[in-house]
């Protein structure tokens, strides 16, 4: 062992050094392992205590809504009906029509446009009280109103009026 203090060689039973007199202090080892068995309960309890924190945030505000995701799942099935019913049994033309195109098109933005809301409405939501609403819902309206929007614009503009 050496002191603290000042540096020089003391006997290993030494309570004080006999070269300045500080008082031995003995610092107990721990090997890597140890502290890493140690940090390892500390992540593992925090992150319990993170997940019980999340269960009570979620039980908080369960009443938390994301209108968006409905807007968006609504504007994307129009479109998708009115882009493939067959709307030439009601009456001639109506389903190729430039008029039901530009409504496809129009529809699917609309989708896209709530779809991109409720995207944002549920990042707000897990980074503020830690939870997502309703995701995979939010997905297919959004991929719904993507297809959908590249069908009317594909439809829009490589038909002929």
């Amino acid at each position: 062992m050496y002191c603290r203090k000042c540096g020089k060689k003391i006997s290993d039973h030494a309570q004080f050094c006999d070269h300045c007199g500080a008082e031995v202090v003995i610092v107990p080892q721990k090997s890597y392992a140890d502290k890493y068995k140690e940090n390892k309960k500390k992540t593992k309890s925090q992150a319990h205590q993170t997940s019980q924190q999340q269960k009570k945030q979620q039980e908080k505000h369960k009443d938390a809504k994301n209108p968006y995701i409905a807007a968006s799942l609504f504007a994307a099935i129009v479109s998708l009906v009115c882009a493939i019913f067959p709307w030439n049994f009601i009456g001639e033309g109506i389903g190729t029509s430039l008029p039901m195109r530009i409504i496809v098109v129009v529809f699917a933005l609309l989708g896209d446009y709530h779809a991109t809301k409720a995207k944002q409405t549920n990042h707000y939501l897990k980074n503020k009280y830690g939870f997502e609403i309703q995701v995979n819902a939010m997905k297919l309206g959004y991929y719904l109103s993507v297809i959908m929007t590249i069908m009317g614009l594909f439809a829009l503009f490589m038909y002929g009026a």
